[in-house]
């Protein structure tokens, strides 16, 4: 194993400045992510999303809006669907708080330039304005309704998800700019976390569910929030939040497989592994493990990341959705391998390599020439719906992630 390297640029704080960027002023160094933020600067980050199909008027008719099936098969079936129909089922682009927590995350932590200031200002000032009422500490959620199999989120319910997602953006922010406000933020919607959503106990810790509305025990979920506690506490310098998330972390841990997976959750239905998930757990547990040194974590960590890179990505970077088979190549898969491999480099000597190859085929395969992101290669065609909070926003957070690292040449990119 390598000596640790520090994910930290090295850079200063900067300031805030209020000009806007346009077309011809370099924002970042690298051309992809240049492009990629200008694509959703110029939308207003508003876009369409995956799972955006409860937002047609179709699916509120009165016959049909009761029924879980029904809201269960739009959503899936507009999900998959080759071609983008939103515009005949009347569902309008919305701005997607996960959308503005990773591109505020993305430019805070990309190298500076003249105009990187007021982009986190206007990003992180957008943030503030969809935060949700109602709950104790500061929360988001999405804009549009959610049906999965186990439950039924309403608009804007507030999830630990996005909430975490939000809370870690404003932590980078304020690493970049060292307002005072972000860290407040950040540790507002940890109170969030500890207080509004609902507990799984046993004698192996504790999950927290998806949103205060259910009572689910969704791995990743829970090790989101753990996540944001560990670095708010850190950059706080709160060890309470830091201990509040070790129940959080060996609840999951209990539950790794023998080979190093882990399921998506506890119920018989989610018993499945996925690519971006299973990132989303290595990194978060790799974060509890660098603040505590726990052994057995860490130990989790390598055993999870072994399979994570043996099973999930092919030999020229391509992410694999599923350990069992190669289709669809997802752009939320690829952008999760780049931040999976880069923060796990100093445990790999070939993660920094797999990182800048998944990269490189994330930006060869998946980037239109116009700057967005394509959603998925399938079998038999290519869906290049742009969806700015599935793709736009992941894939700059992935590439300001490989920008933000100095060992990595990222002018390679193009």
């Amino acid at each position: 194993m390598r000596p640790e390297v520090s994910l930290s640029s090295g850079r200063p704080p900067g300031g805030i400045i209020s000009s806007p960027a346009k077309r011809g002023t370099r924002v970042v160094s690298s051309p992809s992510l240049e492009k990629a933020i200008l694509y959703g600067m110029e939308r207003g980050w508003k876009g369409f999303d995956p799972y955006d199909a409860l937002l047609s008027p179709v699916t509120t008719l009165p016959m049909l809006r009761r029924s879980r099936l029904f809201r269960l098969a739009c959503t899936q079936g507009l999900k998959r669907s080759p071609l983008n129909l939103r515009r005949l089922l009347r569902v309008s682009p919305t701005i997607n708080s996960k959308t503005l927590a990773l591109c505020l995350s993305g430019v805070s932590r990309a190298p500076r330039s003249v105009e990187t200031g007021a982009m986190i200002s206007s990003l992180g000032s957008l943030l503030r304005e969809n935060c949700v009422p109602g709950w104790p500490g500061a929360c988001w959620g999405y804009p549009f309704p959610w049906q999965s199999r186990s439950s039924y989120l309403p608009a804007g319910t507030p999830t630990v998800v996005v909430t975490a997602f939000a809370g870690e953006a404003f932590l980078d922010a304020h690493a970049a700019t060292g307002d005072d406000r972000c860290l407040s933020m950040a540790l507002t919607a940890c109170r969030f976390v500890r207080d509004a959503l609902n507990r799984t106990v046993d004698e192996t810790g504790v999950c927290l569910s998806y949103s205060p509305l259910d009572r689910t025990a969704v791995y990743n979920a829970s090790l989101l929030g753990a996540r944001l506690l560990v670095l708010a506490g850190q950059r706080a310098r709160r060890p309470d939040l830091i201990e509040w998330a070790r129940p959080l972390v060996t609840y999951v841990l209990a539950r790794q497989r023998q080979d190093g997976s882990w399921p998506y959750g506890e119920e018989g239905h989610q018993g499945w592994t996925d690519s971006f998930h299973t990132g989303f757990v290595l990194g978060a547990l790799d974060v509890y493990r660098r603040a505590t040194g726990d052994r057995p974590v860490a130990d989790a960590v390598e055993r999870g990341a072994r399979f994570y890179a043996l099973r999930f990505f092919g030999p020229s970077g391509e992410p694999y959705y599923y350990p069992h088979r190669r289709f669809p190549y997802d752009i939320h898969s690829a952008a999760q391998g780049v931040l999976t491999f880069l923060q796990l480099r100093d445990l790999f000597r070939d993660f920094t390599d797999r990182a800048l190859s998944v990269g490189r085929w994330m930006v060869g395969t998946m980037q239109d020439p116009e700057g967005f992101f394509y959603y998925q290669v399938r079998r038999t065609h290519t869906v290049k719906i742009p969806y700015m909070r599935w793709s736009q926003a992941w894939g700059i957070r992935a590439l300001a992630e490989l920008a933000r690292c100095k060992d990595i040449g990222h002018e390679n990119l193009g």
